[in-house]
């Protein structure tokens, strides 16, 4: 028997008791094997659903915990140039000393406006599948249980 096409459809979780179905239908080609195309048909399926929810929220918390240690971080250094700016005033040695800029959120967060996907569904015809010739049952007899 030779297997042209294969048909895989992947469950995938997304994390909070949500899943998305994933599916293909790919032609083999010449020195294919089912198991290598599903196994690269799955690694495509999970690439396009993309990471868990949970993986996404434990990044979130973890970038949300280094932006407020950065935003800490960067007020202590504030009120040093500022110290250290004052000194320097107050001592005569550069009465123009600058005050620290301010550099808080002086870019927006990007937002996504719209979003589109599109994808072609091709359907193999019919007439270029091909059937194995035999000859059709004569009886129900012939016919195997479940069917």
């Amino acid at each position: 028997m030779k297997i042209k096409f294969v048909h895989a459809h992947f469950l995938i979780s997304i994390g909070d008791y949500s899943n998305e179905r994933v599916g293909f239908t790919v032609e083999l080609e010449e020195g294919d094997t089912v198991t290598s195309v599903v196994n690269h048909l799955r690694q495509q399926a999970i690439t396009a659903v993309g990471p868990k929810s949970e993986e996404l929220y434990n990044q979130n918390r973890r970038l949300q915990v280094e932006n407020r240690e950065l935003e800490e971080r960067t007020k202590k250094l504030r009120l040093e140039w500022e110290a250290t700016a004052e000194f320097l005033r107050a001592q005569g040695i550069k009465p123009e000393a600058p005050s620290m800029p301010q550099f808080n959120k002086l870019i927006a967060a990007a937002k996504v406006e719209e979003e589109s996907v599109t994808a072609e569904i091709v359907e193999p015809d019919p007439d270029d599948i091909p059937f194995d010739s035999g000859d059709t049952p004569k009886s129900s007899g012939d016919i195997p249980d479940g069917f």
